[in-house]
């Protein structure tokens, strides 16, 4: 018994990163400004196949590493779903980014009944 609490509180830091959401964000529209820069943090296949053509890509991977290549504005993050939301922001906050909000570009799912 005690070991599943040990293990538990170990688990609850990642949980609280992954599924709970950033106080102050909110879906906002995609649309460009000079005062903010859109930072696409959806992995390769998802913006290729829906892409935003002014924001810079940077999947939630290569964040980290690559994170001085967004401008010193306000950000608004571009996403394909909730978990990547509240990981991308958290990352963004952490480097000193004051993020805007987010935009969710979910893919179109394919359905047969469509065809």
């Amino acid at each position: 018994m005690f070991l599943v609490g040990i293990i538990l509180l170990l688990m609850l830091p990642v949980l609280y990163k992954r599924y709970v959401p950033v106080v102050g964000a909110e879906e906002i529209q995609c649309n460009q400004n000079e005062d903010v820069q859109l930072v696409d943090v959806r992995d390769f296949h998802e913006a290729n196949r829906n892409p935003v053509s002014s924001a810079i890509h940077i999947p939630l991977p290569y964040l980290a590493r690559q994170h001085n290549e967004i401008a010193d504005k306000e950000v608004i993050v571009i996403v394909s779903d909730k978990v990547l939301r509240n990981l991308s922001i958290r990352q963004l906050k952490k480097y000193g980014f004051k993020v805007k909000g987010y935009c969710c570009k979910k893919e179109a799912v394919y359905s047969p009944a469509s065809a």
